[in-house]
């Protein structure tokens, strides 16, 4: 069985954290308000600099998917997969911004102190 082809602008988070197929709807919901606040974090450290849409976009995405495990993960911690062979724990950072960082620094202007 062969995943569908998505499309770059298709991509939501909802189908990157796979909740848009959860039989749970309050899921897909919880991962919509983990987009707002995504979009409201990296709009927030962004603010009025010249960023490409498709950098803002994927720093949205991996903000919210970090808000998104944050569910799972009470202790900071959170575990993919199901049995002993496929789980693999990861723990969740502190700040859900850590990996926009790195994606938004070259559009950024250089901060001096």
């Amino acid at each position: 069985m062969s995943t569908p082809a998505i499309e770059a602008d298709e991509v939501t988070l909802e189908w990157f954290v796979n909740a848009r197929t959860a039989p749970d709807a309050q899921l897909a919901a919880f991962a919509s308000d983990c987009t707002a606040e995504a979009e409201a974090l990296v709009a927030r450290h962004v603010r009025d600099a010249d960023v490409p849409e498709v950098i803002r976009s994927r720093a949205v995405l991996e903000v919210g998917a970090d808000l998104f495990y944050r569910r799972a993960a009470r202790n900071g911690v959170v575990q993919f997969g199901s049995g002993v062979e496929a789980a693999s724990v990861v723990r969740i950072n502190r700040d859900p911004m850590t990996q926009a960082y790195p994606l938004l620094a070259p559009y950024l202007p250089m901060a001096f102190a």
